[in-house]
């Protein structure tokens, strides 16, 4: 007997009835039922089997549990689905015409909550149609708008395949044998090790990882024993699933060490069925079964913990890429590189094992170089380096220097050159003060201290795929995902939300009043609120988007327009004689240009100032309390405010490149060249680069075919 029972209670609560009940025919084709919880009960003979597991998204559940049904009976050997929080997953297998159930949490401490449960498959696919058809029906007496929904159109579709017959029969899997294998881990001449031993199956399982792409927890599921030996003592064994024994032993290895770092006199560590007692004062443990208390320092046993990890991540990525295993070996080697720290003297904490603290505040902006007129800057080369494959320079206001190859992230010392760390990263990193957040090849969100290398954290989001932009805002970063929308991640590596959004990602991004403006693809502009419900929706088309203050500005075909972020209205809109192409605030002022000409408008009202005719120019700089820089191909440059305007002619075609700071215009022509901006003077010629950046000091840093080399301001002439 198979009953699939999600809670009812959820349809009792007056929030969600009134949210599903307001709900208009755009909203409701956002609906993803994230925000419905309630409790998911599997009763398999009478016995509920997801009792205790706490209340989940309840939609999302039985849709990911329907989803991975049709999964086997499309021929797949295994799936799961995430039925509870923490996350708990459902891992299913096929045996033949039944189904071997697993649940596993993952939540400290990672257990098993029940195993071995062999059910009917017929019977499974039936009990998850008449769930999933029942939770349908509910949502559509409550809110008939809800019949347009993704998630109702796709609870539908699965209903549909559920009542079919199986298309396939699935696999055999594990489909080789493999033989037992024994993982030591040790310290050089030291008495204590950690024996891992991994039967046939076990080792099946792992060898075989790669033909069960929905399920990556069924590889982890095996059984097999670890035992603590020590010289002198009795060894200390447990029995069980291998991964999830070694996913608690590391965390409770880095709170033993975080409890002997803090100077606590005493820590007891659960080894499984086993109690270690250290007396952390003299690095001494007791466990049942010692006759006397042995040392054994703490910074050693955490060591001897990572080891093994990193044995049994190693033995698992052999056959091929398994993300669990990948995370499993990081936080082995993070654990093992700040025990080594620890253990040479250097107390300084390493972050990863630590919550990350909020990001460093930028720099005071520094005031221009001189109060008079800049004649001459005198630099010298500092240093050199050969990097080849760099393709994009990174100056952050403090911290090294950061440059971007076509598949990894390179950190160095902007006083020697030295490279001081080197991460595999996608292209597209971004950055806030001295914190990196760059996503890896694969799902992964990572935020890193520029200053160490160390990750802060690693955030997961199942199912992201790549190419993905991302953007910085105050509270964390936003990432797109490729043909479903966004997710905020923050600063403390939490998932702050993740939104479906109509036709996928968007194209631009802006902050505004703290509501995150969308131009999605469906030439449409969307308005999100902190935690990820869309506020408002209209057609517009934006080719750009601008913050000016509490509001934002949308670039059109042939408008500019300033709309409220709350509701999306607008305040003002101005026609151009042609399209616009990019825009800028400046001294209160809106720059937006196209058409040949630089239009400026009142960001408050949007009444026209005044209109420059710069029939090249491709972009606009501009500096807050500082210039306002128009740019064209070749190099060529004019000031479009102050007393005194200048303008500097084009050599060559090249795309225009400039950056505008203290008072100082680095322009990108046949060299590269910087000019005060007061007067339009050149003040300092450089080596030629493909890409260069000015850091707060004004030192300059050159990207060049094959090399990047810093070049520091030596002195300036100037004169009142």
């Amino acid at each position: 007997m198979i009953r699939i029972r999600p809670g009812r209670s959820w349809r009792l609560n007056p929030a969600y009835l009134g949210e599903l009940r307001s709900l208009s025919a755009a909203r409701a084709k956002a609906f993803t039922g994230a925000e419905i919880l309630d409790v998911l009960g599997i009763e398999v003979d009478g016995v509920d089997i997801a009792a205790g597991v706490g209340e989940a998204r309840v939609l999302q559940a039985v849709d990911e549990l329907a989803q991975a049904l049709i999964r086997i009976g499309e021929g797949q050997a295994a799936a799961q689905a995430t039925i509870g929080p923490g996350p708990t997953e459902l891992v299913l297998e096929s045996r033949g015409h039944d189904l071997l159930l697993t649940v596993v949490t993952l939540a400290p401490p990672a257990r098993v909550l029940a195993s071995g449960l062999l059910v009917d498959a017929h019977k499974m696919r039936a009990a998850t149609l008449h769930a999933a058809r029942g939770l349908l029906l509910d949502l559509l007496a409550i809110s008939p708008a809800l019949s347009g929904a993704r998630l109702a159109r796709r609870l539908g579709a699965e209903c549909a395949q559920l009542a079919r017959r199986m298309q396939a029969r699935p696999r055999p899997w594990p489909s080789r044998q493999a033989e037992p294998q024994t993982l030591l881990s040790h310290v050089h001449r030291k008495p204590e090790k950690l024996s891992v031993q991994l039967p046939p199956e076990t080792m099946s399982r792992m060898r075989c990882a790669a033909e069960v792409p929905f399920a990556p927890l069924a590889a982890h599921v095996g059984r097999g024993s670890v035992t603590l030996l020590r010289s002198g003592a009795a060894g200390l064994t447990w029995e069980g699933p291998v991964f999830l024994f070694l996913r608690n032993l590391l965390v409770d290895a880095e709170r033993l060490v975080e409890a002997w770092e803090g100077g606590e006199p005493a820590f007891t560590l659960q080894l499984g069925t086993h109690e270690l007692r250290w007396d952390l004062t003299s690095d001494e443990v007791r466990a049942q079964g010692w006759r006397k208390p042995l040392k054994l320092p703490p910074l050693r046993f955490a060591k001897v913990a990572a080891g093994a990890a990193e044995l049994y991540a190693d033995e698992t990525l052999r056959a091929g890429t398994d993300e669990l295993a990948a995370d499993l070996r990081d936080r082995a080697q993070a654990l093992l590189r700040h025990s080594a720290d620890l253990e040479s003297g250097d107390l300084r904490r390493a972050p990863a094992a630590v919550i990350a603290p909020p990001a460093r505040e930028p720099r005071e902006k520094k005031p221009p170089l001189a109060r008079g007129r800049i004649r001459r800057l005198v630099y010298r080369e500092v240093w050199r380096k050969p990097l080849p494959g760099a393709v994009r320079l990174i100056a952050l206001d403090q911290g090294p220097l950061v440059v971007e190859t076509a598949d990894e992230l390179v950190g160095i010392d902007a006083a020697e050159g030295k490279g001081i760390w080197r991460v595999s990263a996608a292209s597209g990193a971004v950055h806030r003060g001295s914190e990196l957040f760059y996503a890896e090849p694969g799902d992964a969100l990572v935020r890193l201290d520029a200053q160490s290398g160390e990750v802060r954290w690693k955030r997961r989001l199942r199912g992201a795929a790549q190419p993905a932009r991302l953007w910085p805002l105050p509270q964390g970063v936003l990432r797109t995902l490729p043909g479903e929308g966004i997710a905020m991640v923050a600063d403390s590596g939490a998932l702050d939300f993740r939104t479906r959004l109509p036709g996928g990602a968007p194209d631009e991004v802006v902050l505004a009043a703290g509501v995150v403006i969308a131009a999605l693809p469906s030439d449409s502009l969307a308005g999100i609120d902190s935690e990820g419900g869309i506020l408002w929706k209209r057609r517009l088309r934006a080719k750009a988007l601008v913050s000016c203050g509490a509001q934002a500005l949308v670039l059109g075909g042939r408008t500019v327009c300033c709309i409220e972020p709350e509701t999306g209205k607008t305040v003002w809109e101005r026609e151009l004689p042609a399209g616009a192409e990019e825009a800028t605030v400046h001294e209160g002022a809106v720059a937006v240009l196209g058409g040949g000409a630089v239009h400026m408008f009142s960001a408050r009202d949007g009444e026209p100032r005044q209109r420059a005719e710069v029939r090249w120019a491709q972009r606009l700089l501009a500096e807050e309390d500082g210039a306002l820089i128009a740019l064209g191909p070749g190099g060529a440059a004019m000031r479009l405010d102050g007393r005194k305007r200048w303008s500097i002619a084009a050599e060559g075609e090249a795309p225009p490149a400039g950056v505008l700071r203290r008072g100082i215009l680095l322009l990108q022509r046949d060299a590269t060249e910087l000019y005060d901006v007061a007067d339009g003077l050149l003040v300092a010629e450089l080596p030629a680069a493909k890409e260069a950046s000015l850091a707060n000091d004004v030192s300059c840093a050159l990207l060049e075919d094959g090399a990047v080399s810093l070049h520091r301001l030596a002195t300036h002439l100037s004169v009142v």
